[in-house]
């Protein structure tokens, strides 16, 4: 038996590629009875793919039949079930997201995939208390699978409540932990459809590499990122270039300073820099992570101030209620495209401003 997934169109996140959506109504995917092709082209979810077990932090979970419905328990999650034309059952929501998108609960990337799927926008699903906390919900909503790979509230005792009610496919590491490349591969074997996986992959990639091609003179150019002030006379800086912003910046030929890789990191990664040390971040370029966009907790120091990138205008502000952090350090291929067209032109005006100083 082959189960038939459809598709409608193209989502256009970016400004090169768009990444090809695959029309499923409210489902995680249509019967042959049920087809809504409307000749645009098909891909198909192959039933005789399953069972499928796919390991993770918690444990294995074991799939035995293609999902239907396909429930995220984060927004990282949502987005990558969307770039693989598939509407959740309902989207993950909490205060910082709520916050950032005005009540709704949407992205922008999200939107625009959600229009280009022709669906409804999905129920929200409070996340806040973690997912244990509300497993009786979770399992009302009567999910065929649930997706976590970037849930930070998903533990042990969360998983052996859920697991054996509903598959539960999560991270191998910690949440948001793994390449967003390889979050998705997992996904889409778990909806069985690999092959989708590497599609959307390569059209995201070949944004980055567009928008690198575009710009040459990132080539080279430092850079430090500031994402948040820890309080207590230290800030969080960005310490590695292997996930999230970090990963984001590099693949646009930007490099993170030497220094802000000597810095002591948290459990989360993030490095540690004290306030008597500003001045270490000495870079081309300057990227701020803000709630509003309000760089106050940094222009009270005058170290600040004297950096050569901040006196040239070279800082990119990443303002958290434009969804901007988000949609660059919690990654999906939608994401990524949509901050493509968001965050490039500002990158290339700090950095023009290095060349002209």
């Amino acid at each position: 038996m082959k189960l038939r997934w459809t598709r409608r169109g193209r989502i256009r996140a970016g400004a090169v590629l768009a990444a090809a959506a695959l029309v499923v109504g409210v489902s995680a995917c249509a019967s042959n009875d049920d087809d809504t092709d409307t000749g645009a082209g098909e891909t198909t979810a192959n039933a005789d793919a399953f069972p499928v077990t796919l390991s993770g932090k918690f444990g294995d979970t074991t799939i035995e039949t293609p999902p239907v419905r396909a429930l995220p328990l984060s927004p990282q999650d949502a987005d990558i079930l969307l770039s693989l034309g598939v509407t959740p059952i309902a989207l993950p929501v909490d205060r910082q997201n709520l916050a950032a998108t005005d009540g709704t609960g949407v992205w922008p990337w999200e939107a625009t995939a959600l229009d280009a799927l022709g669906s409804d926008t999905p129920e929200q699903l409070n996340l806040d208390a973690g997912a244990g906390s509300i497993a009786e919900k979770l399992v009302a909503l009567e999910p065929d699978v649930i997706v976590s790979t970037g849930f930070w509230g998903l533990d042990q005792a969360a998983f052996d409540q859920l697991d054996p009610q509903v598959p539960v496919v999560h991270f191998d590491s910690k949440a948001n932990g793994e390449p967003w490349q390889d979050s998705t591969r997992k996904v889409a074997t778990a909806l069985g459809i690999p092959e989708k996986a590497e599609e959307v992959i390569a059209e995201a990639t070949a944004t980055a590499e567009a928008a690198t091609a575009a710009n040459p003179d990132f080539a080279g150019k430092t850079y430090n990122a500031v994402i948040g002030d820890f309080g207590g006379g230290q800030l969080a800086v960005l310490a590695s270039d292997e996930l999230g912003i970090g990963q984001f910046l590099s693949s646009l030929g930007l490099e993170l300073s030497p220094f802000a890789g000597t810095l002591p990191v948290d459990q989360d990664g993030r490095g540690q820099l004290s306030y008597e040390n500003i001045a270490e971040l000495d870079a081309d370029v300057l990227v701020v992570v803000s709630p509003t966009g309000d760089l106050g907790y940094l222009t009270k120091f005058d170290a600040w101030n004297q950096l050569p990138a901040v006196q040239a205008g070279s800082v990119v502000s990443l303002a958290r209620n434009t969804g901007r952090p988000n949609a660059v350090g919690f990654p999906s291929a939608l994401s990524l495209e949509w901050a493509t067209d968001q965050v490039v032109p500002e990158i290339a005006d700090a950095v023009d401003k290095v060349s002209a100083n």
